[in-house]
């Protein structure tokens, strides 16, 4: 998802000459704090459910994390004057139930914020957004390139946009069959409890944008959406993509475009400069008052590809760090002396910043138990929002 800070472009022009390159060029947006309100989504008008993001604009220099917009109302109406309620689920998201709209209604999103602020996008056509055919992958360098494919059997549809959530599972360093029980200070097996499987879920943050205008045939082919490097580890154990598709009017394809020259093609002075973008919400009370963000309607397509890593043509370690084995610290907690075992193992365990691994022994004869770092155990702290409860759409062998 674009993160909001990108939207800063919007009100700042930069006129700076080529042969002023070298000089230091610093904004007045920087010291300032404009706040503007940022909205994003899509009214979902099919089966599913509407979901909008509400956020404030920071300023350049802000390291602060993204200001979301709590306690505003939120409703969805269409043509007929009939509205439809969003619910706020924290962190700056709301969401409705399914809207169910005829494709010939018109709808637009009202915004009241908690200080009594109104806002209110212009109405927008339905449009109904055509199937995913499929999603292809090609071998490319050293990883896979993965696109999009569909038509429109009607050819009214002209404009696309994508997004994805791209999912896969990856494996701790070093295995535990062991956990420390706190409360009793003892050592447990770890029995059907997963700690080194785990499952990490990522948002696209592109502007994914396609269109068939001047072409003989409504047919998007082989669109690039993706290319995943072997050296991510995203591939090792198996990889899943979620990818949405948006049908959009020809206006609000042009809004996609320049915030996509915008965000992500300003890497040099060849490259398009940013420019003013105008999109279609507005302060009831206040018109000079900029709101960012473009609110269209359609239904939306849906596609899940997934594949194993046996079915990519690329050699593939298993593991892929960090951290690597030299960043593990750890001990073994010897069993004797048989006094001191329960204030050793109190010591080494109590901190939370250790994870058994497995037992220490000779000849059948247990000497002790290891222990190493839990980033290196506990695929969870490896990954941080990883999760180690696997999805329900991925199989038992993958």
């Amino acid at each position: 998802m674009i993160k909001n800070r990108f939207y800063i472009v919007l009100v700042v022009v930069i006129a700076v000459c080529t042969w002023q390159c070298k000089k230091v060029y610093t904004p007045n947006v920087v010291s300032s704090a404009p706040n503007y309100l940022v909205v994003e989504g899509v009214i979902n008008t099919g089966a599913d459910s509407t979901t909008i993001k509400l956020s404030r604009t920071t300023n350049l220099a802000d390291s602060a994390k993204t200001i979301k917009e709590l306690g505003a109302s939120l409703y969805v109406e269409d043509n007929t004057g009939r509205r439809h309620n969003l619910t706020e689920f924290g962190n700056g998201l709301y969401k409705s139930a399914p809207l169910n709209l005829q494709s010939t209604q018109q709808c637009r999103l009202h915004i009241i914020t908690k200080d009594q602020k109104e806002y209110v996008s212009d109405f927008v056509d339905n449009i109904k957004t055509p199937a995913i055919d499929s999603i292809t992958y090609t071998i490319t360098g050293t990883g896979a390139q993965f696109y999009a494919n569909t038509h429109d059997p009607t050819g009214t549809v002209k404009y696309y946009r994508w997004d994805f959530d791209e999912t896969w599972q990856y494996v701790a360093l070093l295995q535990s069959f062991y956990k420390y029980d706190a409360i009793n200070n003892k050592i447990v097996p770890r029995a059907g409890e997963n700690i080194y499987n785990c499952w990490k879920t990522n948002p696209s943050t592109q502007v994914l944008l396609g269109s068939t205008a001047g072409l003989s045939q409504a047919v998007v082919s082989a669109l690039p959406v993706s290319y995943v490097d072997e050296s991510t580890g995203k591939l090792a154990h198996g990889y899943s993509m979620l990818l949405r598709q948006y049908g959009l009017t020809k206006e609000a394809y042009e809004y996609w475009q320049k915030l996509k020259k915008n965000t992500e093609q300003l890497g040099s002075i060849f490259d398009a400069q940013p420019s003013a973008l105008t999109g279609n919400l507005h302060n009831v009370n206040d018109a000079k008052e900029p709101v960012l963000g473009y609110i269209s309607a359609s239904t939306v397509s849906v596609k899940r590809f997934l594949i194993g890593h046996n079915a990519i043509p690329l050699y593939s370690q298993s593991y892929f760090p960090p951290p690597g084995a030299g960043d593990c610290t750890g001990g073994t907690i010897n069993l004797l002396p048989a006094n001191t075992f329960d204030a050793r193992l109190k010591a080494a365990m109590s901190s939370g910043n250790f994870t058994l691994t497995d037992d220490n022994g000779s000849a059948g004869v247990l000497i002790g138990y290891n222990y190493a770092s839990s980033e290196c155990v506990d695929c969870r702290v490896k990954l941080l929002g990883g999760t180690n409860i696997k999805p329900s759409y991925w199989p038992d062998v993958l």
